[in-house]
This record gives C-alpha cells, structure tokens and sequence, in this order.
C-alpha cells in the first residue's frame, strides 16, 4: 500500500521552540552560519544569515555534538528555510537538544 502521509500529518510532530547556532553546507562546499529556531525530530526552520536559501536543495546540517545530519529544504524563503532530515532525530536527542538550547528572548529596544 503506497504511502499518504500528508505534509500536514508530518507536521503534527511536536515542535520545539530553541536557538542553535548551526553550520549548513551545501553539495559544493560551502559553509554558511545558521540559526536554527524550531525543532523537530523530523526537521527543522533556520535562517542563514547574508545567504539565500532554496528549496529542494541538500544541506548538510552540522550541530555541536553530533554528527553531520543530511537533510533537504522543504521550503525556502530568501535567508529562511525548513529541512527536513533524511533520518528523523532520535526524541530524546532532541529533547536533549532544547534542554541545551532554550529560545533566546528578543531584548526590547531601550530609548
């Protein structure tokens, strides 16, 4: 029976507000520095600063700690995208991984 799991049903898994500062590479060579901001086991949203994004593109997800992690851009736009990883993260990795990294709250401007 082929499989119909819809991008909404992937969606569903639980998602992590965080702040990682990451390093993707392209197929190329490239190294660019990223945050990443919302974590899944199955993927994930970064914005690569100075460096545009495309979706369909292969990334090679590097986090601290861990290995390299293969991943593909569902979706881009401009300097944000979400990956999607080709093995989905263990859950205690991520949690692990949120627990390492909280969301860093915006500081308001001071006049």
């Amino acid at each position: 029976m082929p499989n119909t799991t819809s991008l909404a049903d992937r969606r569903r898994a639980l998602r992590y507000d965080t702040t990682i500062k990451a390093v993707i590479r392209t197929s190329q060579g490239a190294r660019h520095a990223v945050v990443l901001y919302d974590l899944s086991e199955g993927g994930c949203a970064l914005t690569a600063s100075g460096h545009p994004l495309a979706p369909g593109v292969s990334y090679g997800l590097k986090i601290n700690g861990l290995e390299t992690l293969g991943s593909v851009a569902a979706w881009a736009n401009g300097q944000s995208a979400g990956l999607e990883f080709q093995h989905a993260l263990h859950p205690a990795v991520a949690d692990h991984l949120v627990r390492l990294h909280p969301p860093v709250e915006e500081e308001p401007d001071h006049a």
